[in-house]
């Protein structure tokens, strides 16, 4: 699937001002896991060997926010666990989408037929499924 013009225009020029900033190293892509906890048990995963205290966590939606503004990367990759059990998660992408973010959100879809009213379509969006 080729990358819409847009995006590599936005992407390029985030380069290019790093670039010309001098900076040698610089964030392109932020790992944002809202949350461990996982629809399934997969053996090979090794999350579902942490204690319940840990798969419990879930970053808050303000929390998410933050760290996308001081990460500064143009891109957020949403993992989990499952991301769309977390309670929040349409608001969460609503505001990185509104950060103007380009925001992968990567699911098992196990739940995507059921949650998929939370997402309104946009170019800053895409599941990895």
């Amino acid at each position: 699937m080729a990358i819409p013009f847009f995006k590599e225009m936005r992407i390029g020029g985030y380069l290019l001002k790093q670039k010309l900033l001098g900076r040698k190293r610089y964030p392109l892509v932020l790992m944002l896991e809202p949350l461990f906890r996982c629809n399934l048990a997969c053996v090979g995963c090794g999350k579902i060997d942490y204690p319940d205290a840990i798969l419990n966590r879930r970053m808050t939606a303000q929390e998410c926010w933050d760290a996308a503004d001081e990460c500064g990367a143009p891109m957020v990759a949403i993992p989990g666990g499952e991301p769309l059990i977390h309670k929040e998660i349409g608001e969460i992408v609503r505001g990185l989408v509104a950060r103007k973010k380009f925001v992968s959100l990567c699911t098992n879809a196990l739940l995507l037929e059921k949650k998929l009213d939370l997402f309104e379509p946009s170019p800053y969006l895409f599941f990895s499924v």
